[in-house]
């Protein structure tokens, strides 16, 4: 049965935004090295260079950057760290970075303007989310060629596989889900009514909960992947566009872009808290550290990218009046003015 939880804008745990940088222009997402060393930020809107910076994740001083022919959007990487993927949407391509030479290696083709990147749990299968074919390309990795093609929603973007192999599809203007499933994926079934605008997709560290941003509603949503059935919604801050889960499987944390914040919801109690990044004009992507309680979020007009963080004793960053009043006016207009 599903449960309606109430947002408990909870003063505990309290987040603060412990350190920012500077990002290059329209900071897309973010994601992190496996040994949580390194962040990886995409800039959709740096075209032909400049569209990956790189920085320590505990200081988030920039430590370099990759230059890439075309608009990266989404970024995934390979299980040993070596291989950064990114979706270009301008030459409906993926394209193998390899980070020993911050080079191209392979640039597979795919659907038109892929963005959401999902890997196997082995690292062997590369899923591409093909935003305006209704489609996802599978790859083989290994030789960089196409595997498939699996027939999806309207404008499929968040994706997800489980371990054991079944794989998750979120079509953000369809407003269902596709499931594919089966040692070959041959079993497929699409779950309907979901949400409005199903947007992003994470899965609990055991896989027994899907969780799912619902971009129109402000709700986070819990499916159960043994039945598929919607377990419980919690609402969250305004237009979640990305979510991720802790590394202990407690906490989810989204990016919410109408409200220029970060949420958390608790798994424990289902309860929820919402922070105003006063910085922050239009959350974008997010990123949970691989220890701790700490997570990464960008902000996509504002160019920068927050280190948030709830642990007891941290201590967090004070903007300024005026800073905060232009922040404030930029929201105003970026409201009006759109852009994505």
């Amino acid at each position: 049965m599903m449960v309606c939880a109430p947002a408990l804008w909870a003063v505990t745990p309290e987040m603060h935004v412990v350190a920012m940088s500077l990002t290059g222009s329209l900071p897309k997402g973010v994601s992190i090295s496996p040994d949580g060393h390194t962040l990886y930020v995409t800039n959709y809107g740096n075209a032909n260079g400049s569209n990956v910076f790189l920085y320590n994740a505990e200081t988030l001083e920039r430590t370099g950057q990759i230059d890439i022919p075309g608009i990266v959007v989404e970024s995934a990487l390979s299980p040993d760290g070596r291989m950064l993927y990114v979706s270009n949407f301008r030459r409906n391509t993926v394209q193998f970075v390899d980070l020993r030479t911050r080079r191209v290696r392979r640039e597979v083709r795919a659907g038109a303007h892929p963005k959401v990147l999902a890997l196997s749990r082995d690292g062997r299968r590369l899923f591409v989310a093909n935003w305006s074919s209704a489609s996802v390309t599978e790859l083989d990795v290994a030789r960089g060629t196409v595997t498939r093609t699996l027939r999806a929603g309207r404008n499929p973007r968040g994706m997800v596989m489980t371990a054991a192999g079944r794989l998750y599809i979120a079509n953000f203007n369809g407003h269902t889900l596709d499931v594919y499933d089966g040692p070959t994926l041959s079993e497929h079934r699409r779950v309907t009514p979901l949400c409005r605008i199903p947007r992003h997709l994470a899965l609990s560290p055991d896989d027994a909960r899907l969780y799912v941003s619902c971009f129109s509603d402000s709700k986070l949503l819990v499916l159960s992947t043994q039945s598929d059935s919607i377990e419980r919604e919690v609402s969250i801050g305004n237009w979640p566009k990305s979510i991720d889960v802790s590394a202990d499987g407690r906490y989810v944390f989204s990016a919410d872009y109408g409200g220029s914040s970060v949420s958390l919801v608790d798994t424990q109690d289902w309860s929820s808290a919402t922070l105003d990044v006063p910085w922050m004009d239009h959350g974008s992507g997010v990123v949970a550290a691989r220890r701790g309680h700490r997570f990464y979020a960008t902000g996509w007009y504002d160019n920068h990218v927050f280190a948030v963080d709830f642990s007891q004793g941290i201590t967090g960053l004070t903007p300024s009046d005026a800073m905060r009043a232009l922040t404030l006016r930029r929201r105003d207009f970026h409201r009006l003015h759109p852009t994505e």
